[in-house]
């Protein structure tokens, strides 16, 4: 470092600083904002928000990518929600992991799971006949989970006015989620449908930088929904992948999509709204935390549908401290999540957001966000919290009253 030479036109640097706000990086004014509002910051081995924002100004990629702060960084951007130049780190860190130097530290279960969901539509690998067989067989299940033997779990079903988009969990290790919201959909009394090409709701072309990834998994969603005639896209719990395709699709296609986007809480909770669907609390009767997805509520503004569905189905919604803009990110974000290596890393990341659960002090936390369930879920097991943790939808469907 100490001998390091500036570089005022690096490639980062031009990546950067193409807009008024968001990367102009040239206008950090080194206030230090950033570094007092990360939640990582005084945390062992945690990034230096300044430090990395200035080392991108000042041309030292080469460092930057050296200091391994990259992808320690969670890219919540409570960092930069009060920067007094708009700076936000999600879009500088990106595109510094975009760069070709530092392609060497994608972890491989990203890298994997790219390959994976360009080739079969599934981060995990499902192909097109396994995705098929897994879901005429929890559909087979799904009959006497409504008691209907008319029901079923539809896949490819063309003129649906719903598809929906399932997180690779539901695919996986929690069909019963998949069935939770089956449940949901059914008794909404409207067509929807699963497809068989676009399997799950996930785009890890985000995490790395890489929009041109990023583009061909936005498109390989996009294309077959609009094949199938859909009204509009419903998304599994699922943070960064509601903020792809409720934010950044237009920016990636190059255009709006035939269709519009919910996620599963703000389509339950509209035909809660409507008088179709209803709840009987008395199945949770607790006062429950709720926990803001940075990515469905900080970098897309999705704070209210799950409070007010949360209500519906529980005794109450407590908020933690801080909460909502400046809410606590769990630390499972930006990627390190979907590396298998990390876990002793997510303890400390998440070490906030467990003494935020234990000062709550109540024995039971919601999310929007499957990767969140999991990550608060590890941390109420690794400090002892005792938190039952739970996602909203899963949440309305135990509590819904079915006619």
């Amino acid at each position: 470092m100490a001998n390091a030479t500036i570089k005022p036109q690096s490639k980062l640097s031009r990546l950067l600083n193409q807009f008024t706000q968001g990367d102009n990086i040239a206008e950090c004014l080194t206030c230090g904002a950033c570094n007092s509002r990360c939640t990582w910051f005084d945390g062992e081995g945690g990034p230096l928000p300044r430090q990395m924002v200035r080392m991108a100004a000042l041309g030292l990629e080469e460092q930057l990518v050296e200091s391994r702060m990259l992808w320690d960084c969670l890219i919540c951007n409570r960092c930069t929600q009060g920067c007094p130049m708009g700076i936000t780190m999600d879009k500088v860190v990106r595109k510094a992991r975009s760069l070709a130097i530092a392609h060497g530290q994608i972890p491989p279960d990203i890298l994997k799971g790219i390959k994976s969901r360009l080739e079969t539509g599934d981060v995990n690998g499902l192909t097109q006949e396994e995705f098929v067989e897994t879901v005429e067989w929890v559909s087979e299940e799904f009959v006497d989970e409504v008691d209907d033997p008319n029901a079923s779990i539809p896949h490819d079903k063309a003129g649906s006015k719903f598809l929906y988009l399932p997180n690779p969990r539901e695919l996986g290790i929690n069909l019963m989620h998949l069935t939770a919201m089956g449940k949901l959909f059914y008794a909404m009394g409207e067509t929807w449908t699963l497809s068989s090409f676009h399997t799950d709701v996930t785009n890890w072309g985000y995490f790395t930088g890489d929009d041109d990834i990023a583009r061909k998994i936005a498109r390989m969603v996009v294309e077959p929904a609009e094949k199938l005639g859909i009204q509009t896209l419903v998304l599994s719990e699922c943070g960064h992948g509601y903020h792809v395709l409720k934010c950044l699709l237009p920016e990636l296609i190059g255009r709006h999509p035939k269709f519009t986007v919910m996620s599963i809480p703000e389509l339950t909770l509209a035909y809660a709204q409507k008088g179709v669907l209803k709840f009987d609390p008395s199945v949770h009767p607790y006062k429950i935390a709720y926990h803001d997805p940075c990515n469905i509520a900080r970098k897309s503004g999705g704070y209210d549908a799950p409070r007010q569905l949360l209500s519906l189905c529980c005794e109450g919604v407590v908020e933690l401290t801080p909460n909502r803009e400046d809410g606590v990110c769990c630390g499972g974000g930006g990627g390190i999540l979907q590396d298998s290596t990390s876990t002793k890393k997510r303890m400390i990341t998440g070490k906030p957001k467990a003494d935020q659960m234990k000062a709550c002090g109540l024995d039971h936390l919601a999310t929007a966000c499957l990767s969140c369930h999991r990550q608060l879920g590890e941390l109420s097991t690794h400090f002892k919290l005792g938190v039952k943790v739970d996602t909203v939808a899963s949440l309305a469907a135990e509590s819904l009253i079915l006619k």
